[in-house]
């Protein structure tokens, strides 16, 4: 290797003074080690691999993602954040309190493969709640505003897991899907683009592609195939039927969706396309570029607000609506920024009006490679070591995806090695095989010890008549989850215990009476598939002796 203070054409003279002389006429042109054959099979490798340079050049526009994209999908990813933690914050005292329906001894007597994984279990006082929302809220603007984004990301992803692992009763498969999609997006360079660290740094790539973008592209494909290949198990989405059976779901269906329900036959035909996309997601998502490629997107993201605007399941249509932002190409932004104003552009900050945050990073400053000697080797070093191993972890993670989402589907174990329960996160079921065609609510009844009972949680006497709009009966679908883990618990579940003697605790402050016992009920209703209400059923969810609580 040349010494770092070489002249410019020193080497250049050296390999003229190394130059063999031309061979006579009859002499054998021989590799280094004497062995021609070496030398035939060295070109023959290279004149393969140059051949296959149209395919790898296709196959790489397929995998490659604009920055401008990336950072997209960080500031969309940051907003997530804070709505999800805007959203639980509601119900802070109720789900992650010990005053509330699951303390901290539910949590570490329930769901095994989380007890001891989350810092929000170490106390169940609201104080110490509050402190940590405030803390992921300041690292989740960090991350959308790209300082330090990698870092700040990934402290992201643990105070999420840590948030989710709390309270595992309330979680869906959008939960599942945000820590899949924050975990995959960090092995991407998302603080490229459009953040503080792109002023820092005063350069930036235009696009990018590796195995951690080829990554971030094949999870929602991933999804998508998965989930309609268990919906090729059920009968209805295949039939053209579900879709009008899911919006029949009253407690999941919002206003909007109880308007479409009306009209079966577009139900039909949007069953339909829905399951086009689901099925043909590789080819339409990862068979194009440009423009192609750019349509397949907004495709896919129209039928996504159409899933928020009508189905009441939580963060999963924004989620794919994030999932969907490394598909825009660079076209795309392109005229997106010919039509914003050139005043707006200006206003766009430098580095030098980030004041102290417009300093380069300390380790850019640390690891300078222009620096002579063995430190510039050693900074050369380190930040090779650095690429190379976030192209290693890039490629971990796209097997990670590959392996468990077809275990989930075909139902073959992977192998021992890796069969842990934390990283079995790929299983893609919404409304898969067949969504449900009945719907719960669960009223408690409260017995006082003066003899009299009532609703537990006021209202008057207790009845089981459905109510107007069923959807009401929970105040957003984290109370629909809990109170189905509720019964699914049973009556000597620990979850159902610690319900029951929250309506006990509950019971007492609303009426202002000693409570002797609390009857917490599940009522079920078929849904109106064929625009008739059957008389709703109903079953003892658990019975809770108040003097225990």
């Amino acid at each position: 290797m040349p010494s770092r203070d070489s002249t410019p054409g020193d080497d250049a003279a050296d390999d003229r003074n190394d130059e063999p002389e031309e061979p006579g006429v009859g002499d054998d042109s021989v590799g280094p080690d004497g062995d021609e054959d070496s030398v035939a099979a060295g070109n023959g490798t290279t004149r393969a691999w140059e051949r296959l340079s149209p395919v790898r050049d296709r196959v790489r526009k397929r995998f490659e993602v604009d920055t401008r994209s990336l950072a997209a999908v960080r500031i969309a990813l940051g907003l997530v954040i804070l709505i999800d933690l805007l959203h639980r914050s509601q119900d802070l005292a109720l789900f992650y309190t010990d005053a509330g329906v699951y303390p901290v001894a539910a949590y570490e007597a329930t769901y095994g493969q989380y007890t001891g994984v989350s810092l929000h279990a170490l106390s169940g006082d609201l104080w110490f709640q509050q402190l940590l929302f405030v803390v992921a809220g300041a690292f989740a603007v960090a991350f959308l505003l790209g300082y330090r984004t990698r870092l700040v990301g990934f402290v992201s992803l643990l105070l999420l897991f840590s948030l989710q692992a709390r309270n595992p009763a309330v979680l869906n498969g959008g939960d599942r899907l945000f820590r899949v999609l924050l975990a995959v997006a960090l092995v991407t360079p998302l603080g490229e683009r459009w953040s503080i660290d792109a002023l820092r740094r005063g350069s930036a790539r235009r696009c990018v592609a590796s195995f951690g973008t080829a990554a971030l592209l094949v999870q929602p494909v991933v999804v998508f195939t998965a989930n309609a290949i268990l919906k090729h198990g059920g009968e209805e989405w295949y039939a053209g039927d579900a879709l009008e059976i899911a919006l029949h779901n009253d407690v999941m269906t919002t206003a909007l969706g109880k308007f479409v329900v009306d009209f079966p036959a577009l139900l039909t035909v949007l069953n339909y396309g829905w399951v086009t996309l689901l099925s043909g997601s590789a080819l339409f998502l990862l068979g194009t570029v440009g423009r192609a490629r750019m349509l397949a997107a907004f495709t896919y993201s129209s039928a996504f607000v159409g899933m928020l605007l009508t189905m009441a399941v939580g963060l999963f249509p924004l989620l794919l609506m994030t999932a969907m932002l490394p598909f825009l190409p660079g076209l795309f932004w392109d005229e997106l920024g010919r039509r914003v104003p050139s005043s707006w552009r200006d206003r766009v900050p430098n580095a030098a009006a980030l004041g102290p945050l417009g300093r380069s990073p300390v380790e850019r400053r640390v690891l300078d490679p222009d620096r002579e000697g063995w430190y510039g080797e050693a900074s050369d070093y380190a930040i090779a070591y650095a690429k190379s191993l976030m192209t290693v972890l890039g490629f971990c993670v796209l097997v990670w995806i590959l392996v468990f989402s077809v275990s989930s589907v075909s139902g073959h174990d992977v192998p021992d090695e890796i069969d842990y329960e934390h990283l079995d996160q790929q299983k893609w079921g919404l409304y898969a095989p067949d969504p449900t065609e009945s719907y719960s609510w669960y009223p408690s009844r409260a017995y006082f010890e003066n003899g009299s009972m009532s609703d537990a949680f006021g209202g008057g006497e207790l009845t089981f008549d459905r109510p107007p709009d069923p959807a009401a009966e929970y105040p957003n679908f984290r109370h629909r989850k809990f109170m189905s883990a509720v019964n699914s618990a049973g009556p000597n579940g620990i979850i159902a215990e610690s319900y029951a003697d929250w309506v006990c605790e509950r019971a007492q402050e609303v009426h202002d009476a000693p409570v002797d016992r609390v009857t917490v009920y599940r009522v079920y209703q078929a849904s109106p598939i064929d625009g008739e209400y059957e008389d709703p059923g109903r079953q003892i969810v658990i019975e809770r002796n108040c003097s225990a609580a």
